[in-house]
């Protein structure tokens, strides 16, 4: 019985930031978006604002860290001399660390799978999304995110995306 006691002490005494980063979570965003081709597409670069939604789910892993995974989906207007970047989709991992009691420093990195449209023509490349971001709480279920992550897909093409959004929390 004591041992049942101390156990739920210690679950009791579990810092507030569990409340505050972890479980389910849904969001959306505006994206700026500035594609660069590499090797083969060198020298070809636009830019364009886009949007994205997201949803994840976030589990405390320590007094003050966080692990959890997260999909998305992009939607962007970033296009030039008959290349452009429709939309695309992304799953990943999240790794974050309570700077205070309501703001957080994450990292992440993950699979991403975007649709690229060149002179009429459109396929499917896959990359390898990585990156890193701020949130901050403004309410028990709502916090403000700024992120920067670096795309880069298998067709020499390589998205930097800075996003400002809005997460929910259940």
């Amino acid at each position: 019985m004591i041992k049942i006691a101390a156990v739920a002490a210690a679950l009791a005494a579990t810092p507030a930031f569990a409340a505050d980063f972890a479980g389910p979570y849904v969001g959306g965003g505006v994206t700026l978006d500035n594609v660069q081709g590499s090797g083969a597409l060198e020298g070809v670069g636009f830019s364009g604002v886009g949007a994205t939604a997201f949803a994840g789910y976030n589990l405390p892993v320590g007094a003050s860290t966080f692990a959890g995974v997260e999909a998305n989906i992009d939607l962007n207007t970033a296009d030039a001399g008959g290349v452009e970047a429709k939309w695309g989709w992304g799953v990943g991992a999240r790794f974050g660390y309570k700077l205070n009691d309501s703001t957080a420093l994450y990292a992440r990195a993950g699979y991403a799978r975007g649709k690229i449209e060149v002179l009429g023509s459109s396929g499917w490349g896959d990359g390898v999304r990585y990156g890193a971001g701020l949130e901050t709480r403004v309410t028990d279920s709502v916090s403000l995110r700024a992120e920067f992550t670096q795309t880069n897909y298998e067709a020499d093409i390589i998205n930097n995306q800075g996003t400002l959004g809005i997460v929910f929390g259940f």
